[in-house]
């Protein structure tokens, strides 16, 4: 049996990160077929560790000051390591593959570090070219390969392996004669998620609309208080936080997601396989890898206002969306099953070819 370890940051345990980790040590751990066993190391903890049920995990205490707290960090993830001696060690961000890096030549240690980035690797405050230290790489979508190798990485140490995605079985409801856009995910007025351009597009069209929001966010106020400013507040329905956010979801004709940059949008596969049509901005990366136009969905211009309107409005007078089963199918690939032998064909082959370096 080969041990993985997982190395994160300080967490909320409310994102999508912790998602995917959470649906991927499951996975690997439940797979009797598999030769891997998963755990995780949390610099900094998390805020809330329900996520955490059921898998095997360790951390050090969160520490405020980020001048100060790379040191005891770098001494727990040492005694850490040095005690699990894992096969493999996969690192979040690159920061932590220069620790994984460093900490590796102190052990004398000869396991491969992997990077998994779940973002663009471009994205404000990502030192990208720390992610050189790590020996293999998962792309979570064609744009980050793409970006690693613009970095200089060489492609046969890049995995294609996307996100994972739960197949459900019961689909959202489109409702008729109305229009219910829905937003899902942290609540902030410009910066990654843009809710500006949205409130901005949603005040230019005409007829009868409504816009769940569902999440929460440093901008929920000023978000609440733009819409009110564009006039229309009366259309804009607040769930906030929800532990299981598609519960409060009975209707929707389609989610709308205006990202300046992502990874892998999973709020979009998560729709798609509930049977609801995105609409989303083509930011990098992830939605050109999930959105079908006219498909599943339709993609803009990131910033593109006049755009996100022209499509917005065209949902709300036309109706015409492609059949429900339709759109949940077009993602078949991306499903847990597809999934799962593509994260184990990565860590097998990362096993083997490592292998092959000694």
């Amino acid at each position: 049996m080969k041990k993985i370890v997982f190395v994160i940051w300080h967490v909320s345990g409310r994102g999508g990160t912790e998602t995917v980790l959470k649906t991927v040590t499951h996975m690997l751990s439940e797979n009797k077929r598999s030769e891997f066993k998963p755990q995780i190391f949390i610099l900094g903890g998390t805020e809330d560790s329900t996520w955490l049920k059921g898998i095997t995990y360790d951390a050090c205490p969160y520490i405020q000051n980020k001048y100060i707290r790379i040191i005891p960090y770098l001494i727990s993830l040492f005694k850490y390591l040095h005690n699990e001696k894992p096969d493999i060690v996969v690192g979040l961000s690159p920061m932590i593959c220069q620790l994984l890096y460093t900490l590796r030549a102190l052990l004398k240690k000869k396991y491969p570090i992997i990077s998994w980035i779940h973002f663009s690797l471009n994205a404000n405050n990502m030192n990208k070219n720390l992610l050189k230290k790590a020996d293999f790489h998962l792309a979570i979508s064609s744009g980050i390969k793409q970006q690693y190798k613009e970095l200089g990485v060489d492609e046969d140490s890049i995995f294609m392996v996307y996100n994972p995605v739960i197949n459900v079985d019961q689909m959202v409801e489109r409702p008729k004669n109305k229009t219910i856009f829905v937003y899902m995910g942290r609540v902030l007025f410009e910066e990654q998620k843009r809710l500006k351009d949205l409130f901005d597009a949603l005040s230019k069209v005409s007829g009868e609309w409504l816009l769940y929001i569902i999440g929460d966010g440093k901008d929920y106020n000023k978000c609440q208080a733009y819409s009110l400013e564009k006039g229309i507040d009366s259309h804009v329905k607040w769930f906030g936080w929800q532990d299981d956010p598609w519960s409060v979801v009975n209707e929707a004709t389609a989610l709308v997601l205006t990202s300046e940059y992502e990874g892998f949008p999973m709020v979009l596969t998560e729709a798609i396989a509930r049977g609801i049509y995105c609409i989303s901005s083509d930011c990098p990366t992830g939605p050109n890898d999930i959105i079908i136009k006219k498909v599943n969905g339709d993609l803009f211009d990131t910033g593109n206002l006049n755009a996100l309107t022209e499509v917005l409005q065209n949902v709300i007078d036309t109706q015409d969306l492609p059949d429900q089963m339709t759109i949940k199918n077009s993602i078949n690939k991306y499903y847990i099953k597809n999934y799962n032998q593509n994260l184990y064909n990565a860590f097998s082959c990362v096993i083997n070819k490592w292998g092959n370096r000694e």
